[in-house]
């Protein structure tokens, strides 16, 4: 399958396969796919982020129908959390987007270790960019202080917000102030979205700050008009470009964690948990041990 030429990535049933086996085998795909991937900006990416419950999953849908009501091509990529128990994911994101454009692709993918963009999610990136969509939405799940990976890989990241999210210290202690570079209070048909938005607008002076609705499709025009508006600043000052360097490097980065992550816990399944626990000291014999038999295994190769 993934043996198949760069212009099988625009058939659906293609592209659809190609990402289920970049989801199980990242590495893998990265690795034959290389000759596909792009070598300047081809799509627009956009990502959606913010705390959880604030609509970004409806949001998401209401912009893939504005965009493609305008002609556009959309994608989407929606991260949601796994079990860090049992290892599996609702994956329900979809379940809010219903009778979407017949040309959108949606497509839902899991994140452990509370990573907001995993190396799956990037490569999957990578692959539907390579499939020459004009926009692609990349939905995280809920943010937080150290959840900010979306930044390396968006030319422009929207924080969704909504009025009750608590106390104005502990939306700042979410960290959403400094990702940004759009700003949206949601459910704005509610009266205390005015009052949110005004304490939003205050700590974000230089940037955009919007209210919407996404369930009555309320200012959504203004949002994408916003978006472009960002995309070409960008595009004067060649950031576009940068970011997509950026995203490799997070690319290259995530590859190599994944890689080490996978022999450490090969060579830890061979360890001996009983003696580390009778006899502490045995911890910097085993670490050095472990240190020692993970870099042959790199020298060595596959």
């Amino acid at each position: 399958m993934l043996s198949r030429s760069c212009a099988e990535l625009g058939d659906r049933a293609t592209l659809s396969k190609i990402l289920s086996i970049a989801e199980v085998n990242s590495l893998k795909a990265l690795i034959t796919l290389s000759n596909c991937l792009v070598r300047e900006p081809r799509s627009a990416v956009i990502g959606i982020t913010g705390p959880q419950g604030v609509g970004k999953s409806t949001m998401i849908s209401c912009l893939i129908r504005e965009l493609s009501s305008e002609g556009y091509r959309v994608a989407a990529l929606l991260v949601d959390p796994s079990s860090p128990l049992t290892g599996g994911a609702v994956l329900g994101n979809r379940l809010r987007m219903t009778d979407l454009p017949r040309d959108t692709f949606a497509r839902s993918i899991w994140a452990e270790d509370e990573r907001s963009i995993p190396l799956r999610a990037v490569t999957s990136l990578e692959v539907l960019e390579s499939a020459g969509y004009d926009f692609i939405l990349v939905e995280t799940p809920g943010a937080g202080q150290v959840n900010t990976g979306i930044l390396r890989v968006s030319d422009v990241v929207v924080v969704v917000l909504m009025p009750f999210l608590g106390d104005e210290v502990q939306v700042i202690k979410a960290g959403l102030m400094e990702i940004g570079d759009i700003y949206v209070v949601n459910k704005a048909d509610v009266p205390e979205a005015d009052l949110m938005y005004s304490y939003v607008k205050s700590l974000v002076k230089d940037k955009p700050v919007l209210k919407v609705s996404a369930l009555y499709r309320k200012n959504l025009s203004e949002l994408i008009e916003t978006i472009k508006t960002e995309l070409k600043k960008r595009d004067l000052k060649s950031a576009r470009v940068r970011k997509r360097v950026e995203r490799r490097k997070y690319l290259v980065e995530e590859s190599l964690l994944e890689l080490l992550h996978q022999l450490v816990r090969e060579e830890l399944s061979l360890a001996i948990g009983e003696e580390l626990l009778k006899n502490p000291n045995a911890l910097t014999e085993v670490l050095r041990g472990l240190k020692t038999r993970i870099a042959n295994r790199i020298v060595e190769g596959p």
